[in-house]
């Protein structure tokens, strides 16, 4: 379909439709990929061809005024997503989205159920205070992840890492590709802030057989530091890294047991049912998570969970949640000084008897700062922060008196903990190789 080898119609009628009601009917496949990927595109013209948020990225309006999100599209393996940019400076404004090779960039990545749009609140507040200088980032981005926000929903396996592999290919492809930028910082929120760390881990791969990554492909080496806010992620204690190899050491070992998922009608049926659920609290669900300013969770912010969640495809997204593979936990992907022992005990040796490493994955070991929203109903705040500023030196923590979405509940406070931290993070060294070697003793 992607290579334009067969059509939409061909496949719709490739496969025949099932009966049974909508709750228990069988999926059609064929069918879902003809309906999304139909949909999808009709919805992405309808949209750059009648929002003004969407025209200037054509050349067919004005340049987004310093903080004012503008959005597009980009296709990431073949399917239809968006991403919204905002320049953070008049001058990167100017510069119509900023294609100057020396600037630098923020890289936003939103939690699950959300969308891009939902850092809206807190790039604003960040353009309001940065300045032009070479330690501030010129220009924001918040792309939709794949099966989320305005994205194309297809029918794939959603794993934590097909969203870091596709974070790695969004800053190499746009942030770096399209708009010329240069280091970046990534962070997010919730499952966002997870997928920052792993995109921070391999953006540090070097192009050597001997590492992996998410994608398979290197990084670019130009991140400059993760911020976490309320992020999801695995802390592992010391006591638990003596008792059981990571889940690295098992993949390697070939130690991983087979996937055991529930029947895919079952599972479809499960998924169903609890998006029936979830739709009409959406605005219940979101107070309990605003606790410090239930204010913001207004119209906008739920209107476009809504509206996100009915088309064609979300239900794949809940579908993979019965079959989701063990995570890299935080202690591997931010080089934990008591993580993994990768390099240590998984080795081979050669024909002179030197042992080397069987595989190496990235780690990161730069700036990170934890903005932790204190309050959250869905985390042990205390516990959390404890976990990540056990793990080693250079994670910074900023506690903030909100709940699981810091970012849109309290927009300045989080966008000034972030801006006290941002300009330490760009005057580091630049993060070489080494750190994805460096290995525990």
């Amino acid at each position: 379909l992607t290579l334009g080898c067969v059509s939409v119609r061909q496949l719709w009628h490739a496969q025949p439709g099932t009966l049974g009601n909508f709750l228990f009917q069988s999926p059609s496949p064929l069918r879902d990929i003809a309906e999304a990927n139909e949909w999808h595109k009709l919805f992405a013209a309808r949209n750059i061809c009648n929002d003004v948020e969407f025209q200037h990225q054509n050349g067919e309006g004005e340049s987004k005024k310093q903080g004012e999100m503008s959005y597009a599209y980009w296709r990431w393996q073949g399917f239809l997503c968006r991403y919204a940019v905002s320049p953070l400076t008049t001058a990167t404004a100017q510069a119509k989205g900023g294609s100057d090779t020396n600037n630098s960039a923020l890289v936003l990545i939103h939690g699950f159920g959300a969308s891009g749009s939902q850092w809206s609140k807190n790039i604003k507040e960040l353009s309001n205070s940065v300045i032009a200088a070479e330690t501030s980032p010129k220009v924001a981005f918040a792309p939709d992840l794949i099966g989320f926000g305005q994205c194309e929903k297809p029918g794939v396996t959603y794993t934590q890492y097909l969203w870091e592999s596709y974070a790695g290919s969004f800053v190499k492809e746009i942030v770096q590709g399209k708009y010329n930028c240069g280091e970046y910082v990534v962070g997010g929120n919730s499952i966002g802030g997870y997928t920052s760390m792993s995109c921070a881990a391999d953006d540090v791969v070097p192009a050597d057989a001997s590492y992996v990554s998410s994608s398979g492909a290197p990084g670019s080496g130009k991140c400059k530091g993760v911020f976490l806010m309320n992020s999801a992620g695995q802390i592992r204690t010391k006591t638990e890294i003596l008792e059981g190899p990571s889940v690295a050491e098992t993949t390697i070992a070939g130690g991983l047991p087979p996937c055991s998922p529930p029947a895919r009608p079952i599972a479809w049926a499960f998924g169903n049912a609890l998006l029936w659920y979830l739709r009409p609290r959406i605005q219940s669900i979101c107070t309990n998570l605003y606790p410090s300013n239930p204010a913001a969770v207004d119209e906008n912010l739920c209107g476009s969970i809504l509206r996100d969640s009915l088309d064609p495809g979300a239900i794949n997204v809940m579908v993979s949640g019965s079959k989701l593979p063990a995570p890299r936990t935080a202690n591997d992907l931010l080089n934990s000084d008591f993580g993994t022992r990768i390099g240590k005990d998984l080795v081979v040796s050669d024909s002179n008897g030197v042992a080397t490493p069987m595989v190496q994955q990235g780690r990161w070991a730069g700036p990170a700062i934890v903005i932790q929203g204190m309050q959250d109903p869905l985390q042990n705040s205390e516990e959390r922060v404890a976990g990540f500023t056990g793990l080693r030196s250079g994670i910074e923590v900023e506690a903030l008196t909100g709940g699981h979405c810091p970012h849109d509940e309290l927009p300045k406070e989080s966008a000034d903990a972030l801006l006290r931290w941002i300009p330490r993070a760009f005057s580091q060294q630049d993060v070489e190789v080494r750190l994805a070697e460096s290995n525990v003793p």
